[in-house]
């Protein structure tokens, strides 16, 4: 509800449109509906914004004067996305090592039934494509564009065999007690090779 708001205020009073609505912005939308004088609501402040021309003035004035507690609640804003991230990233890292981890039969070879699933697929279809190319070629224009329609499903299932086939080789690097490079050192190992 409050991305309409800062949408509005984004350009006349960037910080006050950064933080409004947020963890930390609850006080903001509170001081912006204060100064508009209205109901501390995003209906109620779009509302203003969208019928008053000089509710931007007045909210642009309130950024000036209020710049240093805005600027401490953006910080305790980015500071509450953060942590936000890290345990987002914690807890899939966690899911993670509990999959590698796991004595569970399907959950270690779901990459190489993907793998299979894929392989008979793609056979499947183009086999089904020759023997239907040959038996019935005055249907050939439709089966190719019904091919080509099926890329996209395809391109993606292929992008996901491949993070998969490179995600297996570094868990094999991992489980031998071995650190797989990163991106970039790879390219700078590559680089003093040459």
């Amino acid at each position: 509800m409050w991305e309409t708001v800062k949408r509005l205020l984004g350009s006349a009073a960037p910080l006050i449109g950064t933080v409004i609505g947020g963890p930390a912005g609850s006080a903001v939308g509170a001081m912006v509906a204060s100064t508009l004088g209205v109901e501390a609501t995003p209906a109620a402040i779009e509302a203003e914004l969208k019928a008053n021309p000089d509710a931007l003035l007045k909210i642009k004035e309130l950024e000036s004067e209020e710049r240093l507690r805005l600027n401490d609640l953006a910080f305790q804003h980015a500071a509450l996305e953060s942590e936000e991230r890290k345990l987002a990233m914690t807890t899939q890292a966690a899911t993670q090592q509990a999959e590698l981890a796991s004595n569970d039969a399907y959950v270690r070879r779901w990459r190489p039934t993907f793998g299979y699933a894929m392989c008979l697929a793609w056979s499947l279809l183009f086999f089904g494509l020759a023997y239907a190319l040959v038996c019935h070629p005055t249907q050939a224009a439709a089966l190719v564009n019904a091919v080509v329609a099926l890329t996209p499903l395809f391109t993606v299932a292929l992008a996901v065999l491949g993070i998969s086939i490179h995600k297996r080789s570094q868990d094999k690097q991992v489980a031998k007690g071995l650190s797989p490079p990163a991106l970039f050192g790879r390219l700078n190992t590559t680089s003093k090779e040459h």
